[in-house]
């Protein structure tokens, strides 16, 4: 056994299966031992040409490692250790060869500088980390190991390395590779249940962005369950980071991987928009390279998918877009929209104090209910004549506004450089990843979504009873109808979320589900008229029709004329049936919460109450907040969502023929 003394924040001791002049690998003989991880060993050989190079023994999971370094061996970046080879020794052990590099690894670097390092430093490994990432990921790969041992300075040039976890992003996600990979300080909280995309590069890469700029990491404790509890859980304390630098972590490091950065490239954009000097374009008319440059379109790494941008939500939104359209900015929606952003980056600044945020938010609700009186008026007013001023105008604008040669060219480039999926085939990849879910995923999920459920109706109850009983007092004979809608509109979510669940593999044939939504109507239609009669609620009043005076039929509406629990049962069995309520609970429909889904289910509401009448208005209340309760609680994937990318069945048949071979 050769050791090996390192100096860094204490002495470490490491045994090495190879002492110094020995050549287990044939034309290679081993110098010194570099380090030990858990996948293998590291050496520093010397060929018998004299090239110098890094040699690492695979000694556990070796399938994992060669597959990653295999596919990794034709890549090369400035910003990557090359890989030169795959050999086997003569014990019939596998070697990876790979560049040696005689500069320090970023972590010795942080163990030396327990406070962070400098700014220009952190932008120099920060910077170079990211494109080296990012290039894995333009390439279908993803490193899963992100983290400072791996990130190593070559003289000055910033390297990553290490591929031996990386593999390609499959559509199952998961490539037959079921341990937990990574560093528990650096892994991102969906390697837990399998998810390897190249968000979890992008949350080891908001790790080893937060202890460059503080020296400690964010998530740590005495344990490692300790510590993946946190990441599961737990929110990253920003105060030790500077304040133009926490937008950027905190997007890296949310627990929903939708809502982190696309990609390294994405996240790499964010970082230099970041490190620009916030100065505007007035008082510097000498950097008009920098502004020309930042109007270029990207051409990597968002290819794919429908909408081919990083999220639209996120600071790595190019600013050409908004260029090409400033002609068609309409003054009043442009300060409404920059306000509204202003609102939500402070909004989402107050993280840290939740009392003040629940403080805030009971404000602005009561203030508004309190005025409702001439808000929703108002309102109205202003929606009368702006709609129409604004649809004018963009018409007109669209009309005279030709294009010029700088926006075709680039609008022509970004056309040719990029193959984007059609919304078709998003849609099928996208149905295909839901299919393999297994079933506790889909509990899980529909738990949430219960929950979501329960929130929403509660606050929509709230808002509803708050503007019915403005006026006079509250007691129990007003509260119990607006709690007999709120129940009512509850037990139908939940019933249709669960449907749901089985309605997203597929599209799905509309009358089937019809059907289906019928009998889901008749149940709640019973469960209405039996809560109904419990609180005593008389169904008798507010059945004028507006369209049809013919008399009712007596098997239906009693002696009083109130609807019976047949007629309930009949009037919400035809509302669900003709709406199409598998639409507002798909997860792939197109955005969270359509206000023309709500206003068409109250349209309905009111036309099935001209023929098969119930109290109103609390049938078309309950049409439209089963519609609002059931988009906000139902799962939804953001239409820039990257689908899983099929592996290429190219590499597949490489990869079997190299198995196949060794």
């Amino acid at each position: 056994m050769a050791t090996l003394i390192c100096e860094r924040a204490e002495t470490v001791t490491m045994n090495f299966t190879h002492p110094s002049g020995s050549s287990p690998l044939p034309r290679y003989t081993i110098r010194r031992g570099l380090g030990i991880g858990g996948f293998g060993e590291v050496y520093f050989a010397v060929s018998d040409g004299g090239k110098e190079v890094a040699l690492k023994q695979i000694q556990r999971n070796w399938e994992v490692e060669l597959r990653g370094a295999r596919h990794c061996l034709n890549i090369k970046h400035p910003n990557l250790v090359s890989l030169h080879d795959v050999c086997q020794g003569e014990d019939e052990r596998w070697w990876i060869v790979m560049e040696y590099i005689a500069g320090p690894n970023l972590r010795e670097v942080l163990d030396r500088n327990p406070e962070g390092l400098s700014d220009d430093e952190v932008d120099r490994w920060f910077r170079s980390l990211c494109e080296g990432v990012a290039h894995l990921h333009k390439c279908g790969l993803v490193h899963r190991d992100v983290k400072p041992g791996n990130v190593f300075d070559d003289m000055g040039v910033v390297k990553v390395g290490d591929y031996g976890l990386s593999k390609f992003i499959s559509q199952s996600q998961h490539g037959g590779h079921t341990e937990s990979v990574g560093t528990f300080h650096y892994m991102a909280p969906e390697i837990g249940r399998g998810q390897y995309g190249p968000s979890v590069d992008v949350y080891a890469l908001g790790i080893v962005l937060y202890e460059l700029l503080t020296g400690v990491v964010p998530f740590d404790g005495e344990s490692s369950h300790e510590i993946i509890v946190k990441h599961l859980t737990d929110r990253p304390d920003l105060e030790k980071v500077p304040a133009q630098y926490r937008h950027l972590i905190a997007t890296c490091l949310e627990k929903d991987p939708g809502n982190r950065f696309v990609d390294a490239t994405a996240l790499s954009k964010a970082w230099q928009e970041t490190r620009q000097p916030q100065t505007s374009q007035a008082s510097d008319a000498f950097k008009q390279p920098m502004v020309v440059a930042k109007l270029a379109p990207s051409l990597g790494p968002n290819v794919g998918y429908p909408n081919s941008t990083a999220r639209a939500d996120s600071p790595t939104k190019q600013n050409n877009s908004s260029s090409d359209h400033s002609i068609l900015d309409e003054p009043l929606a442009r300060a409404v929209r920059n306000s509204a952003t202003q609102f939500h980056h402070w909004w989402r600044s107050m993280d840290r104090s939740p009392g003040a945020r629940i403080a805030l938010a009971t404000v602005i609700i009561l203030t508004a209910l309190f005025n409702t009186h001439w808000l929703l008026p108002a309102l109205s007013v202003l929606a009368v004549f702006y709609v129409p001023y604004y649809v004018v105008r963009s018409m007109i604008l669209h009309a005279r506004m030709q294009p010029v040669y700088a926006q075709t060219q680039r609008h022509a480039m970004l056309a040719s450089a990029t193959r984007p999926m059609t919304r078709t085939q998003w849609r099928k990849s996208m149905r295909h990843s839901m299919r393999a879910k297994p079933r506790v995923t889909r509990l899980a999920e529909l738990n949430t979504s219960s929950i979501a459920a329960i929130l929403s109706v509660g606050v929509l109850g709230s808002l509803v009873g708050a503007i019915g009983m403005r006026s006079g007092t509250i007691d129990a004979i007003r509260i119990a109808p607006y709690g007999w809608i709120a129940a009512t509109v509850l037990f139908s979510t939940i019933s249709l979320l669960f449907l749901g669940k089985f309605w997203e593999t597929d599209d799905g044939d509309s009358i089937s589900r019809r059907l289906v939504s019928g009998g889901v109507g008749a149940a709640v239609g019973a469960v209405a008229a039996t809560t109904a009669d419990f609180l005593m609620l008389s169904q008798a009043e507010a059945l004028v029709r507006d369209v049809d005076a013919t008399s009712l039929p007596s098997v239906l509406y009693g002696a009083d004329g109130g609807p019976t629990i047949g007629a309930m049962m009949a009037h919400f069995a035809l509302l669900f049936s003709i709406l199409g309520w598998w639409k507002p609970v798909d997860p792939l429909r197109k955005r969270r919460l359509s206000v023309w889904s709500v206003a068409v289910a109250v349209v309905t509401g009111w036309a099935v109450h001209q023929v098969l009448p119930i109290a109103q208005p609390m049938g078309m209340l309950i049409a439209g907040g089963v519609a609002i309760a059931l988009q906000m609680a139902a799962p939804w994937v953001h239409p820039q969502t990257p689908p899983p990318q099929l592996v290429d069945d190219r590499l597949l048949v490489d990869d079997r023929l190299r198995d196949v071979e060794a």
